[in-house]
């Protein structure tokens, strides 16, 4: 009767874990830089169409996204065409700055109205 009931809890507990969610890091997009240089652009656009950013504000982030990808072209230029680890930390680095700007410059914009 013990090993029963043993297989039925472990049957159970098993049967839990694959039913909860996956953790943030799994379910977590991997984007290359040039696909993220994208989706930026992508969103500022949306953000203007929407009303969220002003056409300044959205051509300054749009020049800022410009910046980075020059920069990430010189990076390259120097390592013969590819980029070290540590540079796509700083470019990584940079596109998250950039995209947490264009989140708060838009979220300015609904507490302002």
């Amino acid at each position: 009767m013990r090993p029963l009931s043993l297989l039925l809890a472990s049957a159970m507990v098993l049967q839990m874990a694959m039913a909860m969610p996956q953790s943030s890091e799994a379910r977590a997009r991997r984007y290359t830089i040039s696909q993220r240089h994208t989706a930026l652009l992508a969103k500022i656009n949306r953000f203007q169409r929407s009303g969220e950013l002003t056409l300044k504000e959205a051509n300054s982030l749009r020049e800022e996204n410009s910046d980075i990808y020059r920069r990430e072209a010189r990076m390259k230029s120097k390592n013969g065409g590819k980029l070290s680890y540590k540079d796509m930390a700083r470019i990584e680095n940079d596109l998250n700055d950039l995209s947490n700007k264009i989140h708060r410059k838009s979220l300015n914009k609904r507490v302002d109205d």
